[in-house]
């Protein structure tokens, strides 16, 4: 049985198209370029954290990674998948902005 993230990834490219055999090949190599699996295919601590996330969960930390501040700053639009930095005060500034 694969991890979480593993057939969760590998569900996402047979639905744009590839078939199952490349689908789980492609995906075992993208985690483990990522760092979310093992080369023998088994999870590491960051893949099973990632694993485990909800899709708002996901877009948040990406939100994060990309314009940093914490997770408490942001809010999650469920029909794009993406998550908001919230505005008002106490809210999370860049250097330089204050």
């Amino acid at each position: 049985m694969l991890p979480r993230i593993h057939s969760r990834l590998k569900q996402q490219l047979m639905d744009r198209g590839t078939d199952e055999t490349e689908a789980e090949e492609l995906s075992k190599n993208i985690l483990i370029k990522r760092g979310h699996l093992n080369k023998d295919g088994s999870v590491t601590t960051e893949g099973y954290i990632r694993g485990n996330m909800s899709a708002a969960d996901r877009a948040i930390d990406r939100a994060v990674k990309r314009s940093g501040g914490i997770p408490e700053y942001y809010e999650y639009d469920a029909e794009k998948n993406y998550a908001y930095k919230k505005t008002g005060k106490g809210v999370w500034r860049k250097k330089g902005n204050r």
